[in-house]
């Protein structure tokens, strides 16, 4: 989940809106010309949040240094309902509302990389639409730091006038960031987008189509867990049918009494069945509320895995992890276990109840 939260707010939300094409290839002369009708459009579909956006690739230089970037230009009082940037200030603080001072927000990796600190300069360079190169000197405003370190080597943002103005944008933007409700379908609500935008020449695309590998590492993971629970659950069951034959072998007396005072068979395997079930629901009530104890706590003070921190970034998740219980989930496993559990003891309930009854009583 922490994957799929870190993608929709560091990467343009659930949805984006672009011009044709501009999300396979974002160059700089695909753009949205006439940003207020589509805002015009997007007003009309319920219970979206929208932003504007100008993003295009440039470079980042200081005294010391330069480094490829990814420059950003966003509206300061809309952008924080879409992303998470102006809550990941470290130093410093998020863009003004003015934005008339050319300033600019940056990652710590990218600061660190550059050797800047809050209030120093640092030059931004990229092409303009003249083919010419554009340069301008912004002031570093604040610092953040995300799950991502690699977003935080490449992003930079600035004021969206700003970022106009820079490469001869007239008004222009290049897309818009949606974001939705998180109760929310999102193949439904894209699909009213595209029907709001019908006839204009624009792309809208969800999170899930802007990153399909992420989507497949879903699914293997997904696939993955499927195959751990068969292999686990069949392990329980292996287990289970071996305990019960075990009592089953310690009763061998007791059961052979009561076929000899007349207990039909099937009377002792719907006792050893109903033993077992009743043993299966205290365990699993147990095991409930010990797991529910466990993940309350650490959903509380989160499980620091900073020791692998590294390669948990990469992955766009934190090195403290906030687990949680899914009741979709919960249910599943308790009946899963219930319904093995009753599966593994048909085996020893037919053979105890096939027991010889001079044999059982003389069982040593």
């Amino acid at each position: 989940f922490q994957m799929v939260d870190s993608t929709i707010q560091l990467q343009g939300g659930h949805i984006q809106v672009a011009a044709e094409g501009f999300l396979q290839n974002p160059s700089i002369r695909l753009f949205i010309s006439e940003p207020q009708q589509v805002e015009e459009k997007l007003a009309q579909v319920p219970g979206i949040v929208y932003a504007p956006l100008v993003t295009y690739q440039g470079m980042a230089y200081s005294s010391e240094t330069a480094s490829g970037v990814l420059i950003n230009g966003v509206d300061p009082e809309r952008e924080p309902e879409i992303s998470i940037i102006a809550r990941q200030i470290v130093d410093g603080s998020y863009l003004s509302r003015d934005g008339h001072d050319n300033e600019v927000v940056l990652g710590d990796g990218l600061a660190k990389r550059l050797d800047l600190r809050v209030g120093e300069r640092m030059v931004l360079m990229a092409n303009a639409l003249d083919n010419n190169l554009a340069s301008a000197a912004f002031r570093v405003a604040g610092i953040f730091r995300t799950v991502s370190p690699q977003f935080d080597k490449t992003f930079v943002f600035i004021h969206v006038h700003e970022a106009q103005a820079f490469v001869g944008y007239d008004g222009a933007v290049t897309g818009f960031s949606v974001r939705l409700p998180q109760d929310a379908d999102l193949e439904q609500t894209k699909t009213r987008i595209q029907e709001a935008l019908h006839g204009m020449p624009l792309e809208v695309k969800t999170w899930k189509d802007r990153n399909p590998l992420l989507v497949i590492s879903l699914q293997t993971f997904e696939a993955f867990i499927f195959l751990f629970i068969i292999i686990v659950f069949a392990a329980i069951a292996f287990s289970i049918i071996n305990s019960f034959l075990m009592v089953i072998y310690e009763r061998i007396r007791e059961i052979g009494v009561m076929m000899a005072l007349g207990v039909h068979p099937r009377k002792i395997r719907a006792l050893l069945f109903w033993e077992t079930l009743f043993l299966a629901a205290v365990g699993s009530v147990i095991g409930f509320a010990v797991a529910a104890v466990v993940v309350g706590y650490f959903r509380h003070f989160g499980l620091d895995l900073s020791a692998i921190s590294g390669a948990l970034g990469k992955f766009g998740i934190s090195a403290v992890v906030y687990p949680g219980l899914v009741l979709s989930d919960v249910v599943i496993g308790l009946l899963l276990i219930n319904i093995l559990v009753s599966l593994a003891v048909i085996y020893p309930a037919i053979k105890a109840s096939r027991f010889n009854v001079v044999d059982a009583i003389n069982f040593a």
